[in-house]
């Protein structure tokens, strides 16, 4: 007990905010690295009506690995509480996506056409998974901690992750990113989100000092 409590609260945590997005450039990476090889893990489920929806759960995985040693390494959580933690966090946003999958290909369905071939309303669309996605992550990690409870935080991860994705897209879509540079860069964008995070792993010890 005496030794998640140095963990909480020492000076250790002074590398959460490097080590934390440093383990999600690198991890990210790796997974991008391997698909561009044909290396890659997914696979479709089949929802009702015919709808599939894909599972791609390396990025969920990595996802949940890395915030999970954070809240163990930094957050005084201890190691079992940290595995639970990670299994959550890797099925709260396959779940949501899923479920917004299903919703919406209902809505695309009741659309008219002039609404479905309006590329414009994809990227409110794209940006909506993207938030909910991230939140269902969030709320994950703020009913492990509460250093993860905060409005500002929810907001700023939701804008760097659901934002960050659905501007790549945007991009890529316009052909002002090609499918090389967008290998590059969403690493990159991804790690914004894990910076917040390690920054906010360190405020026990901000407050300490």
């Amino acid at each position: 007990m005496a030794t998640q409590q140095s963990s909480a609260t020492g000076a250790g945590q002074g590398g959460a905010v490097f080590v934390i997005p440093l383990l999600a450039l690198i991890l990210n990476g790796a997974i991008i690295a391997a698909a561009s090889y044909g290396h890659s893990l997914v696979f479709p489920v089949n929802i009702l009506g015919g709808f599939s929806f894909v599972v791609a759960p390396l990025f969920p995985a990595a996802a949940a690995v890395i915030i999970a040693f954070g809240l163990w390494h930094y957050g005084g959580m201890s190691q079992a509480s940290a595995w639970i933690t990670a299994f959550f966090l890797l099925i709260a946003p396959i779940i949501t996506s899923f479920v917004m999958n299903y919703l919406t290909g209902i809505l695309l369905a009741n659309l008219s056409d002039a609404a479905v071939t309006n590329s414009q309303n994809f990227y409110f669309i794209l940006f909506l998974k993207g938030a909910a996605s991230a939140a269902s992550v969030l709320l994950v990690m703020a009913i492990a901690s509460p250093l993860f409870r905060s409005w500002k935080v929810w907001i700023a991860i939701i804008v760097l992750w659901a934002g960050g994705d659905t501007l790549l897209f945007g991009l890529f879509r316009n052909a002002m990113l090609t499918p090389s540079n967008y290998h590059y860069v969403y690493p990159v964008v991804r790690m914004l989100g894990f910076i917040v995070i390690g920054y906010e792993l360190q405020r026990p010890a901000r407050r300490a000092a």
